[in-house]
């Protein structure tokens, strides 16, 4: 894994840097770690391989909110926290869907269950692939790329960033089998990417600018699933 540390001061990078190499020694397992002082260089050096990425609030210049929505606009699926030292600010968050926040002055105990945190949101950003059999051949799909796969008739339209594909198929063997990524239904006719939920209001679920309908038989469930994902829990 590759993670990247955006803070002006030395001191604060240095104490993560610690934190993090501590943090590995006790998991065993390797990280990348790179470390910018300024926030125009990290971004103008930026490559797609980065895992997380720990961004001060408080910078002179281009600050770690700026900083976090100018990433966002080349990075989906990076995971941001703030770093910071006043709380109010992790409101502005939710605007660049950042994990969380680590207040200064840092501890260890709480550092170490944030990235903890963290890297639950990493392992559900690993991508897997399917295979469809479409009337046109088969393609194979990233997971990722699917907004929501919706049931007409015998068929199934998988929405995706790309185009919309029919296959034949079961809506509940194909609940089962993409649970573990993170979909949830909302109705008998609708699997929902819980990655693309833009908001629920009432019966609408809002995903990647579409309004789908939330049934009251499958509420509870889909909310309860809903909920588990913004908070980074494991299934």
């Amino acid at each position: 894994m590759k993670f990247a540390i955006i803070d002006d001061e030395k001191k604060a990078t240095d104490l993560i840097e610690t934190y993090i190499t501590e943090f590995v020694t006790e998991n065993h397992f390797e990280i990348q770690i790179r470390v910018f002082h300024n926030p125009v260089e990290f971004l103008e050096s930026y490559t797609k391989d980065y895992d997380l990425v720990f961004l001060d609030v408080e910078m002179p210049g281009l600050n770690g909110i700026e900083t976090a929505k100018e990433l966002r606009h080349m990075d989906s699926n990076v995971v941001i926290m703030f770093i910071t030292n006043m709380a109010q600010y992790a409101i502005h968050g939710y605007e660049v869907e950042a994990v969380d926040y680590v207040l200064k002055p840092l501890s260890y105990a709480d550092f170490e269950m944030k990235v903890q945190k963290a890297l639950r949101y990493i392992a559900r950003n690993e991508d897997a692939n399917v295979k469809l059999c479409t009337k046109d051949g088969m393609v194979h799909l990233a997971v990722s790329d699917i907004y929501y796969i919706e049931v007409r008739s015998h068929y199934l339209i998988y929405h995706t960033t790309r185009e919309e594909y029919m296959v034949r198929g079961v809506m509940k063997e194909t609940e089962e089998q993409f649970a573990k990524y993170h979909f949830a239904r909302c109705s008998h006719g609708y699997l929902i990417n819980l990655k693309y939920v833009q908001s629920v209001n009432g019966n609408i679920v809002t995903v990647a600018g579409e309004e789908i309908t939330l049934s009251r038989s499958k509420k509870n469930n889909f909310m309860e699933a809903f909920a588990r994902y913004i908070g980074g829990m494991q299934r």
